[in-house]
C-alpha cells in the first residue's frame, strides 16, 4: 500500500475523438476503473465523488466534457494508527488506561468512525479515566513524573508523531479538554510549579478559577481537524 495522504483525481477523456454518447460511456468508464484501482492500493479510504460541479454525486448525470472528480482522505487509518499508538504507550498496570481511549466525532462518543464522515466532522480522542491529566503532565511531591512505568505526556507524544505521519490528511493538535464525567476538584488548589533549578515547588500565593473546588479537571486530548 502507498502511503496514506489526502489527494483528488480529476478524470477527463479527450472528447473531440469520440461521439458524444462514446465519450460520456469513456469517461465513467475511466472513472469508475480509477476509483477501483485507488480503492483497492489506499485500502478502502472515504470518498467523496462529484459530476461537473460540488453536490452533484450521481455521476451518471456527467455534461460533457466534464469532469468527475474524486476526493479521497484515510482518517479511518489515522484514527486506528493513533489508537494503537496511544495504547502502545500507556501503562498497563490495571489495564483500565490503555482501553479507556475513547474517539469522538463532534463531542459525541462512538465506536467506530462513522462511514459517512463529512469533511466538516471534528474528530478526537482522549482518555476517560479521572486520573489522565495526572498520568499526562502530573508530578509526585518529589518532583518526578507521576507515571513511571512509561514515559509521561503520551498524548503529546503521540500527538507529535501523527503530526509529521499524516500532515497531508489532517490538522492535528493536542489539547486540554473537558469531556463527560470529568473528574471534579473536591477542595481549592493553588497552581503549583516544579522549580528544577532549585528541585523544589512553587506555589501561586493566587487562587485560579481552574483550581477552585468544584471546577473540572480537563483531560489530553488529540484533535483532528479537516485542513483548511
Amino acid at each position: 500500500m502507498t502511503p496514506i495522504q489526502s489527494f483528488r483525481r480529476i478524470v477527463a477523456v479527450d472528447w473531440p475523438k469520440h461521439g458524444a454518447a462514446e465519450a460520456k460511456q469513456r469517461l465513467l468508464q475511466v472513472a469508475h476503473q480509477g476509483h477501483a484501482d485507488i480503492m483497492a492500493r489506499q485500502g478502502n479510504p472515504q470518498f467523496d465523488a462529484y459530476a461537473n460541479r460540488p453536490g452533484n454525486r450521481v455521476l451518471e448525470s456527467v455534461i460533457l466534457p466534464g469532469p468527475i472528480v474524486y476526493t479521497y482522505s484515510n482518517l479511518k487509518a489515522l484514527v486506528e494508527f493513533a489508537l494503537d499508538e496511544l495504547r502502545k504507550a500507556s501503562p498497563v498496570i490495571s489495564g483500565d488506561y490503555a482501553r479507556s481511549h475513547q474517539l469522538f466525532v463532534n463531542g459525541t462518543p462512538v465506536d467506530v468512525l462513522p462511514s459517512d464522515l463529512k469533511p466538516s466532522d471534528e474528530l478526537m480522542i482522549a482518555n476517560l479515566v479521572p486520573y489522565a491529566r495526572k498520568i499526562e503532565v502530573g508530578k509526585t511531591k518529589s518532583g518526578r513524573a507521576f507515571v513511571i512505568q512509561v514515559q509521561p505526556r503520551i498524548y503529546e507524544r503521540v500527538g507529535k508523531s501523527l503530526q509529521g505521519r499524516y500532515k497531508n490528511v489532517a490538522r492535528i493538535t493536542v489539547e486540554f479538554v473537558t469531556i463527560p464525567n470529568n473528574y471534579r476538584l473536591k477542595g481549592d488548589q493553588k497552581k503549583r510549579s516544579w522549580l528544577a533549578n532549585k528541585n523544589r515547588w512553587h506555589t501561586s500565593s493566587r487562587q485560579y478559577a481552574d483550581r477552585a473546588a468544584g471546577s473540572v479537571v480537563t483531560a489530553p486530548a488529540i484533535v483532528i481537524a479537516p485542513l483548511v
